[in-house]
């Protein structure tokens, strides 16, 4: 894939998508040096996980999207200080965000490697801006990039406001980047595409954990999830459940390999976890049959792409790529809101 070409450019979540990076997991040699027991569970795991990420890249591939995936070297680079596996590239979202004309990347591996390396050395050749944040002293580095919500002329970030490190250096950014932006602070401490979905101008598709829109999306009319969409399927107190697998035989081995992977899926609500390819187009792991109706109702058609281990990454559509290049210029979806500057979003908690 020529990478040459390519332009860094994202405004909203729901202009025309034409560039994505999608997730990854290791290969299987990465786990030779485990026991048979743990490598059977990872094989499955990958396995799963792979196939699924091959339907997604022939989804968005058929919707004329560019799809950019990881390359690996040895796996020794993937070690952290104690030689454990460090987690694959699995989130994209998390670590990777395009915001105006600039890709932020947080570094993620200890040796300095980068799976997508070979694509941001192509976007420099292409005098595309790339900044690599150091962890250690840039405040972007405090930044959770899920919790990153982009309106065009607005932007929402929210943080954990229990951490006062966070919490200052997430202003510093608000301040910098409200010299262009509205920028609504939030503290509820979420990733946000794990609680509601703004796919079109105008619409949201919303979990029951936020239930007030007003001063954050005013106008918009606000869809939410009806009560029989299922969530978490497994044990109460677990960090991760797949379908088919035992629990209890293989929890040791899996807490063995990836204890420091594994999130907090009981509260992911994963039928918001979608992408926009475009006002028209999403792609989700699942859809009800009262969101079908809705959607069906507004003309946007929708594309199901299962994520089969979802509960066991923690991620969902969205978490599993990072938008690169949407078309369009930034739009001001609210042009009677006020000048650029900082404000607070105060009906979330």
């Amino acid at each position: 894939m020529d990478l040459h070409y390519s332009t860094i450019s994202s405004h909203s979540q729901w202009q025309t998508l034409k560039e994505v990076w999608l997730g990854g997991v290791y290969p299987d040699s990465f786990f030779s040096h485990l026991s048979n027991k743990t490598q059977d569970i990872f094989g499955h795991i990958n396995e799963l996980t792979r196939k699924d990420f091959a339907h997604l890249k022939q989804t968005l591939e058929s919707l004329n999207v560019r799809v950019v995936e990881p390359e690996y070297t040895k796996v020794d680079d993937y070690l952290d200080k104690q030689e454990r596996l460090q987690k694959p590239p699995v989130s994209p979202c998390d670590f990777a965000l395009t915001l105006a004309d600039t890709l932020y990347i947080i570094p993620q591996y200890q040796s300095g490697v980068d799976p997508y390396q070979h694509a941001i050395d192509a976007y420099r050749q292409n005098k595309q801006k790339v900044v690599i944040i150091d962890r250690d002293k840039d405040p972007m580095a405090w930044v959770e990039f899920p919790g990153i919500v982009k309106a065009g002329r607005d932007i929402i970030i929210d943080y954990d406001a229990t951490v006062m490190e966070r919490v200052q250096n997430n202003k510093k950014i608000a301040s910098k980047l409200s010299r262009d932006y509205r920028v609504h602070l939030s503290t509820t401490g979420d990733h946000q595409d794990g609680i509601f979905f703004p796919f079109k101008p105008g619409h949201i598709i919303s979990s029951n954990y936020q239930n007030k829109y007003t001063q954050s999306f005013p106008n918009w009319d606000i869809y939410f999830l009806k009560k029989e969409v299922k969530q978490w399927h497994g044990n109460i107190g677990a960090k991760w459940w797949l379908s088919n697998v035992d629990y209890a035989v293989y929890n040791d081995q899996v807490l063995e390999v990836s204890e420091k992977w594994l999130g907090n899926p009981i509260e992911t609500v994963f039928d918001v976890n979608n992408l926009a390819v475009d006002e028209n187009t999403i792609i989700v792991s699942s859809l009800s049959d009262n969101t079908a109706k809705y959607l069906e109702n507004l003309g946007v058609d929708a594309h199901v792409s299962d994520f089969k281990t979802k509960y066991y990454w923690d991620a969902g559509i969205h978490c599993c790529t990072s938008d690169i290049h949407r078309l369009g210029e930034c739009i001001d979806y609210w042009p009677d809101r006020g000048p650029e500057g900082i404000y607070r979003i105060n009906e979330w908690t």
